[in-house]
């Protein structure tokens, strides 16, 4: 017969280790990386896109003037702005259904 498991007892253990990871001490933890690419064309983005740079702007929540900055490459995109930026190019539908909320009522 198996042993029922027990959530409680899961948790704890579950709890235990992720405070030995962040000590450093070596555990059976998963560690998952996602690459982000270095360079993002976002004149590209924008251009496949069909949009102007101020409708690009308007719509993902850009600054007009930051996105002239990484057009000319004069500034890279950081942080969020760059996953954003990675999803648009991959898969802007999805972005897109996601901040109009399509098909779904706003509560």
């Amino acid at each position: 017969m198996s042993k029922k498991k027990n959530v409680g007892d899961e948790v704890i253990k579950s709890m235990k280790e992720a405070v030995d990871f962040m000590r450093g001490k070596k555990t059976s933890a998963v560690i998952h990386k996602v690459k982000i690419p270095d360079k993002i064309d976002v004149k590209l983005i924008r251009k496949n896109l069909n949009l102007s740079r101020q409708d690009f702007a308007d719509s993902f929540g850009f600054s007009i003037r930051t996105l002239q900055h990484w057009e000319q490459g004069n500034r890279r995109p950081q942080g969020p702005a760059k996953i954003l930026l990675l999803l648009l190019q991959r898969d802007p539908k999805t972005i897109r259904n996601i901040l109009y909320l399509k098909g779904k009522k706003e509560s």
